[in-house]
């Protein structure tokens, strides 16, 4: 998988890891131990990428016949900062300088 689609799994993971915490009935549809396979319903390249290296991964898996479930991302929010209380300074504050 290249670099741009490594990049983009990781960011699916990370918010899939979010979306399992707080929705621990959609978890729970998930096998023990499955292998979990993000897609992207908008991105069809990426998808197929990320099904290649999936099957990859299964030949070398040491946990014959693991389950595989495929998750299909359809929507996701806007990205948006968590910063609260900002504020522009002409300099360094004291605690910034040694």
């Amino acid at each position: 998988m290249n670099e741009f689609y490594q990049a983009k799994f990781k960011e699916l993971f990370i918010e899939f890891t979010r979306y399992v915490i707080e929705q621990p009935d959609f978890a729970a549809l998930i096998p023990q131990d499955a292998q979990v396979v993000l897609l992207d319903q908008k991105d069809p390249a990426y998808s197929l990428q990320a099904i290649k290296s999936a099957q990859q991964a299964n030949q070398t898996d040491d946990e014959s016949n693991r389950p595989i479930v495929y998750i299909e991302v359809r929507e996701m929010a806007p990205i948006q900062s968590r910063l609260r209380k900002v504020e522009l300074l002409d300099s360094p504050p004291e605690y910034a300088i040694s």
